[in-house]
């Protein structure tokens, strides 16, 4: 009996350690947006859209050498691209925030240099950040999810 006790402890402690072992843990779903968040997302997409439809507007500015309004443009109709891009950012799920916030930095970068360019009536500096601008914006622009399909697939 003295030797069967030793052995049915070193049994049960190998059953314990290959139970734990398998037994890791369960897999979840991925993060998916609720209903109030697609609502907050689509409503912080559309200062986006409408960005990004009138961005061009300021590269006639810049074109043109219209140094005034393209300053009046930048303080004016994208004076609140920051903030938008901010909140668009933290309202997308928490795996996709960073490079949202990352991407959303560069563009406020490039339009801080254009605003610089400006006042300083530099032609060249002013169009190679606007088309940085561009090309960031609609990257950043794909980051963001299409809300009418998850909407319609959250249905």
């Amino acid at each position: 009996m003295k030797i069967f006790r030793p052995i049915l402890s070193l049994v049960l402690v190998l059953v314990t350690t290959l139970l734990v072992s398998c037994g890791g843990p369960n897999a979840s779903a991925p993060p998916t947006y609720t209903p109030e968040e697609l609502q907050k997302v689509k409503a912080y997409r559309a200062p986006l859209i409408a960005t990004q439809k009138r961005l061009p507007q300021l590269g006639e500015y810049l074109d043109n050498e219209d140094w005034v309004n393209a300053d009046s443009f930048i303080h004016g109709s994208l004076g609140s691209v920051r903030r938008n891009l901010t909140y668009l950012s933290k309202s997308l799920l928490p795996s996709e925030q960073k490079p949202a916030l990352k991407m959303a930095r560069d563009i406020f970068r490039h339009l801080e240099r254009i605003d610089a360019a400006v006042a300083q009536r530099d032609f060249d500096a002013a169009r190679e950040q606007y088309r940085e601008v561009v090309d960031d914006l609609d990257n950043y622009a794909s980051l963001i999810p299409d809300v009418t399909a998850l909407t319609e697939s959250a249905e």
